[in-house]
């Protein structure tokens, strides 16, 4: 039996072409490990080659670092697709901070909590995960 939850979600409204170059990155990943080839890396990679006009993202932050996100492709087949993103990025600034290194390479790249922080706004829309 699923308990069915409702979840506060926050559309990212610009910097939408720096989320599909974290996913871009995420993918390229997969890839290397050899990562088998689901429906939802199919969706990414659609995602990552959409004109960021064509896309809308939505993220709900579950943790510190942890954050469902929902997307769609506004044209095209392809159904929205819902997963965690665990940001390792902002937990390794995190780290970072705690020895006393502020100069790392970390603070310069876009991270997913920076893009939530940032770059949305509430929205009435409600997804719901089961």
């Amino acid at each position: 039996m699923h308990e069915e939850k409702t979840v506060l979600w926050r559309e990212l409204t610009s910097r939408k072409e720096e989320f599909q170059h974290i996913l871009r990155v995420l993918n390229h990943y997969y890839e290397v490990c050899n990562i088998q080839n689901t429906k939802l890396q199919k969706f990414r990679q659609a995602l990552v080659e959409s004109p960021a006009a064509k896309i809308r993202v939505f993220l709900s932050k579950i943790g510190d670092y942890e954050y469902y996100v929902s997307a769609c492709i506004t044209e095209g087949s392809f159904s929205p697709h819902t997963w965690i993103h665990i940001d390792g990025i902002s937990e390794e600034r995190s780290r970072m901070v705690l020895i006393g290194n502020s100069d790392h390479p970390v603070f310069s790249i876009t991270s997913m909590g920076d893009l939530f922080s940032q770059n949305t706004e509430p929205t009435k829309e409600e997804h719901l995960l089961t």
